[in-house]
Order: structure tokens, then C-alpha cells, then sequence
């Protein structure tokens, strides 16, 4: 049996977050060791499954992509991240901390920024320190633990190597947004739609087009084949998600900002018409 759909990106979101949850070895984590939830919006989809709380996902990221460029939001409007559990319960202990006290279960899941067709990973960074990424790597890296990324197709492109060579926040003469860099992880535990349909229905998955209008900006149109049990179940699933709301934009304040962003230091008011206000001035704080 064949099926085909569409997917918007909250929908994607809400579809791996759900198939993160039900991995193996994050219930295992869950049991045993750590499950660490890093920053981004996927995330924020994944904490809402884990902790059956609605948080807001907007709110769980350090940067975003919204209103047409890259922003940071203000630590003022973060949700309090990452979220630790330690044996299923909710941690004070920080990234660190957790990962010193060691244990090959521990699963950290981190969002991305881009993947290619070969598995590899780019994760835009505009801290100065690295962020998050560079902050953990290397215990990662040393230890043998992985990161676990669910990142949604639309974030689909040719060449992360590429990307990563191309990239650097000193290096760019203009930047209509946030300047970066980016790291590029070739042997992450990745998540897309299609690894997601796997583990929620036993149905194989093709990515055949993208793109579109009207609320479909970034979706993904994807045929899945299996035994008719199979589809039907990953029929049920895609219905079940279909109106996923999109995530609102969350854009940081211009003044100040520490970014060489063509913005940088303008008011709020000042900001082109095609700018998402900050709630602040939109009166949704």
C-alpha cells in the first residue's frame, strides 16, 4: 500500500518529536541514565511529549530564523533550558555535570540548522564560546556518546561541508541578521520525517517534492509504502497532527544587540514593515 502527504513544518515537528519519545534508547535514558533536551524549537515540541506540559516552543531556543533573517532571542523570553532528567525526573544539574557523571545510556538530543543527503549536520553557532555545541563536544566526542538531532527536511540541503566552509561571523562584509558560524557533526544520531515514519509505523518513506504557499512555506511532501496495516497506521498518525499550529515568530530586540546584523541598534518602531514586532510592541509579552 502507497500513500502520499504533506506535512508543514510544525506538523514534521510534531511527528519526530512524537517518534523521538518512543525511541529505544531514549526511554532507556529516561530509566537509567540522562536525557538531555538542548535548546530549539523541535525541542520544544520533544519537551511537550516528554514532560506533557505545553510549553511554548518559541521559547526554547537561544536563535532563531524568523521574519526572514537569524536572531537571537532575549534570555528574558527563553523558557529555562536545557531541561535534564535524571531517571525520568526533572535535574538540577547542568550539562556538565551530567555528563560527568557518565553513563553510555545517557542520550543528549540537540536541534539543527541543516543536513544533507549524506547524514551530515550543521549547527549554526552565534555564540562567541560555541554555544552549546561547543561547550559539550568534546565530552561527547571523548566519551563516545552521540548526539541524538531531530531536524526536519525542510532544513534539507546539498552540502553541510560545504556550508561550514562557506561560513564564520568575522567573515562576512554584510549580514542581514545575526552573524555565524556553524559546527558540522558527521556521525549524529539523526531524526528526519522519514526516520520518524519508520519508527512510528514500520512504513518506508520518500522525500518527492517541497516548498510551497499559503501555510505551506518549508513543507515536505512524502510517499510511504508498506504493508497495509502499516500505511493505514501511518495514515491515522499524519491525520492525528494535520493543523499543527506554526510556531509564532520570537525575534531578540535590535537595541542593544552584539550581532553585525543591518538592524543592529535600530528601534522597534524603526524596523521594516515585513519585521515581526517583538511582543513587546505587539502587546503579546
Amino acid at each position: 500500500m502507497k500513500a502520499v502527504f504533506t506535512l508543514t513544518p510544525a506538523e514534521s515537528r510534531r511527528l519526530i518529536a512524537k517518534a523521538v519519545v518512543q525511541m529505544e534508547e531514549v526511554k532507556i535514558a529516561k530509566e537509567k541514565a540522562y536525557v538531555i533536551l538542548a535548546g530549539g524549537t523541535t525541542n520544544g515540541f520533544i519537551a511537550q511529549e516528554l514532560l506533557k506540559e505545553r510549553l511554548e516552543p518559541q521559547r526554547f531556543t537561544a536563535g532563531t530564523n524568523c521574519s526572514g533573517f537569524l536572531c537571537a532571542t532575549n534570555p528574558s523570553d527563553r523558557h529555562p533550558f536545557p531541561i535534564i532528567l535524571e531517571r525520568g525526573r526533572v535535574s538540577k544539574k547542568d550539562i556538565r555535570a551530567a555528563l560527568e557523571d557518565f553513563s553510555i545510556h545517557t542520550v543528549f538530543i540537540k536541534g539543527a540548522n541543516a543536513i544533507d543527503p549524506q547524514g551530515n549536520v550543521g549547527i549554526i553557532t552565534s555564540g562567541w564560546d560555541g554555544g552549546t555545541v561547543g561547550n559539550s563536544l568534546g565530552i561527547l566526542t571523548s566519551t563516545g556518546l552521540r548526539y541524538l538531532v531531530p531536524v526536519g527536511l525542510e532544513k534539507l540541503i546539498p552540502s553541510v561541508p560545504e556550508a561550514v566552509a562557506a561560513v564564520g561571523s568575522k567573515t562576512f562584509d554584510y549580514s542581514l541578521g545575526a552573524n555565524f558560524g556553524m559546527f558540522l557533526l558527521t556521525n549524529a544520531n539523526v531524526v528526519t520525517e522519514i526516520r520518524a515514519l519508520k519508527i512510528l509505523a514500520n512504513v518506508s518513506t520518500k522525500l518527492v517534492a517541497a516548498g510551497g504557499i499559503g501555510g505551506s512555506e518549508g513543507s515536505v511532501v512524502l510517499v510511504a509504502e508498506g504493508a497495509e496495516p502499516d500505511v493505514t497506521r501511518a495514515i491515522s498518525l499524519i491525520e492525528s497532527i494535520k493543523g499543527e499550529k506554526p510556531v509564532p515568530p520570537l525575534k531578540g530586540l535590535c537595541a542593544p544587540c552584539p550581532y553585525s546584523c543591518k538592524f543592529k541598534g535600530m528601534k522597534e518602531e524603526d524596523l521594516p514593515s515585513w519585521v515581526a514586532p517583538h511582543p513587546s510592541r505587539a502587546g503579546l509579552a
